[in-house]
């Protein structure tokens, strides 16, 4: 099992409960034509494992290619990415996830119709790109 501060188990649960949500509204976990599909990318590995465990054990037709890092997304795209960042407390690094532009435009750029942030609005908020990101999302979509 992992080491509780590589996971943002709170997270994890609520990506489930997000992916519930879509689920209801019409999305699906795969569709042949990638449409109406539910993505999910983390940053982090050791988050794209537990989010990996927890989705298939809940839907067992998850595709493996419908959940991972940022870097095993690339050129991929779904009509809905969910964007699970890992950082919860002061003690998280936000280097990582600030550190290249290109990491936080390629998560946005995955989704065709919707983008959803989960994590810590406020702590995220404390990066470069990340409080960017959290900016725009405050300005032109919803919180929660």
């Amino acid at each position: 099992m992992w080491k509780g501060s590589c996971v943002n188990w709170a997270e994890v649960d609520a990506v489930e409960a997000l992916i519930e949500e879509l689920l209801g509204a019409g999305y699906c976990l795969n569709s042949p034509d990638s449409d109406n599909t539910i993505g999910v990318i983390s940053p982090y590995r050791r988050q794209v494992d537990a989010l990996t465990q927890r989705l298939k054990s809940r839907w067992s037709d998850f595709s493996p290619k419908s959940i991972g890092t940022v870097h095993t997304f690339q050129g991929g795209q779904k009509s809905v990415v969910i964007f699970s960042t890992r950082q919860c407390s002061a003690t998280d690094s936000l280097w990582f996830i600030n550190r290249r532009p290109n990491l936080l435009n390629v998560a946005v750029s995955r989704a065709r119709e919707l983008f959803i942030l989960v994590g810590n609005l406020e702590r995220i908020s404390e990066g470069g790109h990340t409080r960017e990101l959290v900016e725009y999302i405050k300005e032109f979509g919803e919180t929660r």
